[in-house]
């Protein structure tokens, strides 16, 4: 009973970061922030596929790692699509890198993803850097090693563009139109734009010190203001995510009830005194057969050091994209490719997905067992 009342004292904070933090990602939407970043890039990478290809990934591990796969999951894969038809590439070699960054990464920080703020309370230390100190390794290889197999996958894709896109040369590809490109924003649209994207920098910079939903809280009423002084007639394009809050806290409710009831406890003693390896394993299956927030509540108490912690976090974060519910990230991103004419098979997505996650997920408990 003592796990099920701990669990629900930590629901108010996740639920208030996890509502500002959509509020400031719909504003950044509603701004065209990242429409005008993926243009920017194309712009930077001068129409150099690779290199705009690289650019445009690191950037999304950064998104991911500040402001959250769910961010990453709908606002990235919009600008994935920006870019790919701009420099008439595949969509594919950006939308696929794009979700696999936007779970394995996200274990930089505890904003990076639920999980990660759930997990604080079993962590030697409850900051933002502490976390971070504790993290860095896995997540490290966790971001880079999704973006090694993409780069394999794709590399017969990057050899079909050396003939016209060399460093240097304005490739025809940069006056590609798509839908975005429209005539010059007006002022108070580009002043907009500039100050929820200069509010958003400044939370991810606070979020490293301050906790992390009373800094988002205060960007979220500083994006707002912002758009309702300068562009109010963008204010109706922002929708609250009243269903993504339900769900949260039914969830945070129905494992609460399981902990009390005792129905979990056969599985958290089969699990403690098992290796670290078998929580990630355990926490992987769980969350592609569910979800990985529950998976995450339900193998918590198991995760009682932080190396096991972390294996857990490898498990629910990193290998929860091989089914289509298994992420609310990997289901935002198969609707927002829907709604751009983009569709993606099961089995395109389990084979590409599949592989790059097994091997994700045992080089990040490689660097865990050899840093831990």
């Amino acid at each position: 009973m003592h796990e099920a009342l701990d669990l629900l004292a930590r629901v108010p904070g996740v639920l208030a970061f996890l509502l500002a933090l959509t509020i400031v990602a719909e504003c950044c939407s509603a701004a065209g922030v990242f429409d005008d970043l993926a243009r920017r890039l194309v712009t930077v990478g001068r129409g150099h596929v690779p290199a705009t290809w690289l650019l445009f990934l690191l950037t999304t591990g950064v998104v991911t790692a500040l402001l959250g796969l769910d961010t990453t999951a709908v606002l990235m894969t919009s600008a994935a699509i920006v870019v790919a038809r701009r420099l008439r590439a595949p969509v594919a070699m950006f939308a696929f890198p794009t979700l696999w960054l936007a779970n394995m990464a996200s274990l930089w920080l505890p904003v990076s993803n639920l999980t990660n703020l759930l997990a604080r309370g079993h962590l030697d230390t409850t900051s933002s850097l502490g976390f971070l100190a504790l993290a860095w390794p896995v997540a490290l290889t966790t971001t880079l090693v999704p973006l090694l197999c993409a780069a394999v996958i794709w590399r017969p894709a990057f050899r079909s563009f050396d003939g016209h896109d060399r460093p240097g040369r304005r490739s025809p590809c940069t006056t590609a139109p798509d839908d975005t490109s429209a005539s010059a924003p007006l002022p108070q649209q580009r002043s907009a734009r500039r100050s929820v994207a200069v509010i958003t920098l400044l939370m991810c910079a606070a979020i490293l010190v301050v906790e992390p939903w009373m800094t988002a809280g205060v960007a979220a009423l500083c994006c707002v203001l912002a758009l309702a002084l300068l562009t109010p007639e963008r204010l109706r394009e922002i929708t609250l995510p009243w269903r993504s809050l339900l769900i949260t806290t039914a969830l945070f409710v129905a494992v609460a009830v399981l902990h009390g009831s005792g129905a979990l406890d056969p599985l958290v003693r089969t699990l403690d005194d098992a290796p670290a390896w078998a929580l990630t394993l355990s926490g992987a299956g769980l969350a592609n057969a569910t979800n990985n927030l529950p998976a995450y509540l339900a193998l918590e108490p198991a995760a009682h050091d932080a190396t096991r912690v972390l294996a857990l976090i490898i498990g629910v974060n990193v290998a929860s994209g091989l089914t289509w519910w298994g992420s609310v990230a990997t289901l935002l991103w198969r609707e927002r490719l829907r709604r751009e004419g983009v569709t993606v098979s099961w089995r395109r997505h389990l084979l590409l997905t599949g592989s790059t996650t097994f091997i994700t997920t045992a080089a990040a408990l490689a660097v865990l067992a050899l840093t831990r």
